[in-house]
């Protein structure tokens, strides 16, 4: 849809925000393929490692260990692989323009948050294809925490694995 939209209406901005199970999971050759081509969108990528809206759900980003409703002694590697880093993998497409990873738990991190959305949308108005924005995110429903453990368990564990920063920028790998 967004792909569409930008085309037919190429004056407009055109982002779209998706979950770690649509993004790495369901939709990930529609997004695939979309960055391969270099579509004028910007994608916001919202990774809690778990399926959040529908009953907490293992997801392709689920860390190793990490307990979910349908991995309820955590996600072993031997059998259900390695965590998806489907940011890496998007950044190395040639259509894709600006990469980075972020977070918005502190005032700092939205800050910085704020300013790389900002550079993904100047770079719709340039033409110069896709701007993928990933926000590492906690889930405290879906991962059984209270808001404020949830933060720092996101913090020693989930950033190490899904480290934070600019991945690509101006075409170029960092």
């Amino acid at each position: 849809v967004a792909t569409a939209i930008s085309r037919c209406w190429p004056e407009k901005y055109v982002f779209t925000y998706q979950g770690d199970g649509d993004l790495a999971a369901i939709g990930t050759a529609e997004t695939i393929h979309a960055c391969n081509r270099g579509e004028n969108i910007v994608i916001i990528f919202v990774n809690n490692g778990i399926y959040g809206m529908t009953g907490g759900q293992m997801a392709p980003t689920t860390l190793e260990g990490m307990k979910s409703s349908t991995s309820p002694y955590g996600r072993e590697i031997a059998t259900m692989g390695s965590p998806l880093k489907i940011t890496e993998l998007i950044a190395n497409l040639p259509g894709v323009y600006y990469v980075t990873r972020q977070a918005v738990h502190t005032h700092k991190h939205a800050r910085k948050a704020k300013k790389a959305i900002r550079k993904a949308f100047e770079n719709i108005k340039l033409k110069k294809g896709i701007s993928f924005v990933e926000i590492v995110s906690n889930c405290n429903s879906g991962w059984k925490m209270t808001p404020n453990d949830a933060n720092i368990w996101m913090e020693e564990n989930m950033f190490p694995y899904f480290q934070l920063g600019d991945i690509k920028v101006d075409g170029k790998l960092k």
